[in-house]
C-alpha cells in the first residue's frame, strides 16, 4: 500500500499528515526556518495484523534529522477479535432461536386453523344431512366392509389404484386383509402393478403384501409388471426374492411375457437374474384347434409348447426378432438360480 504524505509549512513550524492504514497521522516537528522538507522512505516495519507499512524519516536540507515516526499503535488486538467473534456467535444463536420460534408459531396457528375448519365443516354437513343419514355417519365409526365391497369392487384395490395411501392405511388399521383377492384372484398388489402405481406398490410391500400371490390364472405381480413394461417394479419385485421362473396356469413365465411384449431391456434383467430361457409353455386348446388343419404346422409347433426364443421368432423379423434372438442366444444358459 502506498503511503501519501501531505506537507504544509510556515515560518514557525511545519505539519506533516501521513494517512497510513486508514489512520491520519499528524507529525509536528520542532520549529525551524526550513521552507522545504524532503521525505525519504528508509525501511518497512510491521504494523497491524502482520502487514508491513513504510517507515518514513523527515530531514531538513541541511541533513539535520527532525525526527522518525511509525504507524501509531493500533487499538485492535486478538482478544478484541475473539470478543467480536463471540458476539457474532451469540447473535447468530439468538437469530436461530427467533427463527425457530417463528417456524413453530405458524405451525401451531395452522393446526388450530385446520381444526377450526374441520369443526365448522362437521357442523355444516350435519345440518345438511337428514336424521337417517346422520345416523348412518355416526354409527360407522369404522368402515362397514359389507356395504362398500363386492366380488369385483374391493375398496383396498380401488384406493390403491387411486393412489389414496392414507385411506389404504386406515382400512388396514381396521383389520382389512392386505392380500384380499377379488373374483379374479387379484390382490391390491396385482392391481397396483397393472396401474403402474409405483408409490403404492412400494408402500404395499413395506406393509407386508405378498409378492408371490397368484391370481386365478396363475399370474403373479411379476407377470403383470413385465406385461405393462414397468421396469422399476420388475427390479423391486426381484429384490423381494420372487421366483423369476414361476409359471402361470398355461406354463407362461415372465420371460415368455417379456418376449410377447418385445421388451428387450426387461428380458435382459430377467435373464441376468436367473430366468430359464429353455422353459416351455403349454400348448393351449385354441392353438391345437387352429393348427390341426395343417399336420405339418402342428408338428412344427410341438406338443410341448414354446420356449422364449420360439415366441421371439414367431412374430417375424419386423418385431425386433433379431435383437431378441441375439439376446437369448448370447446369455449363458447356466445363469439360472
Amino acid at each position: 500500500m502506498a503511503a501519501l504524505l501531505l506537507l504544509s509549512s510556515s515560518t514557525t513550524n511545519s505539519s506533516i499528515h501521513l494517512p497510513v492504514h486508514s489512520s491520519l497521522v499528524t507529525i509536528t516537528p520542532p520549529p525551524c526556518n526550513c521552507t522545504n522538507i524532503n521525505i525519504i522512505q528508509t525501511s518497512r516495519v510491521p504494523s497491524i495484523r502482520g502487514k508491513f507499512y513504510p517507515k518514513f524519516c523527515a530531514v531538513t536540507p541541511s541533513n539535520s534529522q527532525l525526527g522518525n515516526w511509525e504507524d501509531p499503535e493500533s487499538s485492535y488486538s486478538e482478544s478484541d477479535e475473539e470478543d467480536e467473534m463471540e458476539e457474532n456467535n451469540l447473535d447468530f444463536e439468538s437469530d436461530s432461536e427467533e427463527e425457530k420460534d417463528d417456524v413453530e408459531t405458524p405451525s401451531s396457528m395452522e393446526s388450530l386453523f385446520t381444526s377450526q375448519v374441520e369443526e365448522d365443516l362437521r357442523k355444516e354437513v350435519e345440518q345438511l344431512l337428514s336424521p337417517e343419514e346422520r345416523a348412518i355417519l355416526l354409527q360407522n365409526e369404522t368402515p362397514n366392509l359389507d356395504k362398500i365391497s363386492t366380488e369385483k369392487w374391493n375398496p383396498l384395490h380401488t384406493l390403491g389404484l387411486a393412489g389414496q395411501i392414507k385411506f389404504m392405511d386406515s382400512l388396514l388399521g381396521n383389520g382389512f386383509d392386505i392380500d384380499a383377492a377379488d373374483k379374479d384372484g387379484q390382490t391390491a398388489l396385482h392391481k397396483a402393478v397393472l396401474g403402474k402405481k409405483e408409490a403404492v406398490i412400494s408402500h404395499l410391500l413395506r406393509k407386508g403384501a405378498s409378492p408371490h400371490v397368484q391370481d386365478l390364472g396363475g399370474a403373479t405381480p411379476l407377470h403383470y409388471a413385465v406385461q405393462v413394461s414397468a421396469m422399476q417394479t420388475v427390479k423391486l419385485l426381484i429384490k423381494c426374492k420372487v421366483d423369476v421362473n414361476v409359471a402361470d396356469n398355461e406354463g407362461w413365465t415372465p420371460l415368455h411375457v417379456a418376449m410377447q411384449t418385445r421388451n428387450r431391456d426387461i428380458a435382459k434383467v430377467l435373464l441376468v437374474n436367473g430366468a430359464d430361457k429353455t422353459r416351455r409353455n403349454e400348448v393351449s386348446n385354441g392353438s391345437i384347434k387352429r393348427l390341426s388343419v395343417n399336420l405339418s404346422a402342428f408338428k412344427a409347433f410341438g406338443t410341448d409348447g414354446k420356449s422364449a426364443l420360439d415366441i421371439a421368432l414367431c412374430y417375424g423379423k419386423e418385431f425386433k426378432a433379431y435383437d431378441l434372438a441375439k439376446l437369448l442366444k448370447l446369455v449363458p444358459a447356466n445363469n439360472y438360480r
